[in-house]
């Protein structure tokens, strides 16, 4: 029987890159107030964070002699945050909310934020979802049912999460789950059309917009459009256009990756067999990384010689970056254009890039 394959919301690295700007706002802000008990002494402090250019702090608190803290603030409008403790670790995620929330330890390990009406509804929706991904993967791929439980299982998830949204379209739950989720799977058509189900506060809200920038990018990338051309950066420091490389007259992939992504370099030695396997045939590859260290990534490249030509990518936050002109928003992301310049696949796995490759200069 063949491998089962994980839908790419379920197995891809998941990085979240909603830059989420400090601008004024029309929302009169909201207040948090979250108390709990830390087990064991586990830190002196705790500290609220949200995910903007960079880790920014909303708010701290000390841990008392007896393990509880209590924590108040405001923020100007409904996000994601994490509570953190000053040993580093990610207590959990919180949605924040004017309600007076607990943070409850996991009898496996962890903790939870509850108490609140928005927290409670999305802490319900992943322990579903959590549940479901959890069946998914305890499938034995050798039964005889396996694709059958599969995809009855891969309908359910898909169904529990389209509803978590549908039912949160008002507040910052379902917004949560409809960018690190549900957009995840679909095209930009739809999610435009999602996008305009939400209240117009809940799109104004900075990482919504963001969002809306991104199906923009992501309408422009989609299958069937030609490759954007851009101006880029080689390992040499010398400056190309992508149309250099692309439209000429070969199969090129343009592979976003960076040397802090696990699953990317866990891919790499397969690309260069594929690589080694077809260039000759007229195979190119683009590697584009979001690294931050130049170092870092020239010193990888040299040692594990990897001989394609090789991009470092302007900040995201640049929209003339190669990723956000590409609507990339997690990484590994790959796209294959044809020898005419035309965009014929994005996102494939390693083994779906080795089948395409095979039906293109055969095996």
């Amino acid at each position: 029987m063949s491998k089962i394959t994980l839908p790419i919301h379920m197995k891809h690295y998941i990085i979240y890159i909603l830059l989420l700007s400090v601008l004024s706002s029309c929302h009169s802000g909201v207040k948090i107030d979250v108390q709990g008990r830390l087990v064991e002494n586990a830190a002196s402090m705790v500290y609220l964070v949200v995910q903007n250019n960079a880790i920014d702090t909303l708010a701290s608190a000390e841990v008392a002699a007896d393990n509880t803290f209590h924590l108040k603030t405001k923020v100007d409008f409904p996000t994601t945050a994490f509570l953190c403790d000053d040993n580093g670790n990610a207590l959990t995620v919180l949605l924040t909310e004017p309600s007076e929330l607990r943070l409850r330890p996991l009898a496996d390990g962890g903790y939870i934020a509850e108490g609140g009406p928005i927290n409670d509804k999305y802490n319900l929706i992943m322990m579903r979802l959590s549940d479901l991904a959890r069946q998914v993967s305890a499938i034995d791929a050798e039964s005889e049912n396996a694709q059958e439980e599969y995809e009855s299982l891969s309908a359910n998830y898909m169904q529990t999460l389209s509803t978590g949204v549908s039912d949160n379209l008002d507040n910052i739950a379902g917004v949560e789950l409809f960018i690190s989720q549900e957009s995840r799977s679909m095209n930009a058509e739809d999610m435009r059309v999602r996008f305009n189900q939400f209240s117009p506060e809940m799109q104004s809200l900075p990482a919504m917009r963001k969002l809306s920038e991104y199906i923009d990018a992501y309408s422009r990338s989609e299958v069937g459009n030609q490759f954007i051309d851009l101006e880029l950066e080689n390992i040499t420091g010398d400056k190309i256009n992508l149309s250099d490389i692309c439209g000429k007259g070969r199969w090129v992939l343009l592979d976003f990756w960076a040397t802090w992504c696990a699953p990317c370099l866990e891919t790499m030695p397969a690309l260069q067999e594929m690589y080694q396997k077809y260039a000759l045939q007229g195979f190119e590859i683009v590697g584009i990384s979001l690294d931050r260290n130049p170092d870092r990534w020239r010193e990888y490249i040299t040692l594990n010689k990897i001989l394609w030509t090789n991009i470092l990518d302007k900040p995201y936050e640049d929209k003339n970056s190669a990723s956000a002109q590409y609507g990339v928003q997690m990484i590994p992301c790959n796209f294959v254009i044809s020898p005419d310049g035309e965009i014929v696949a994005r996102d494939l796995t390693i083994d779906e890039l080795h089948h395409k490759l095979e039906e293109i200069f055969g095996n």
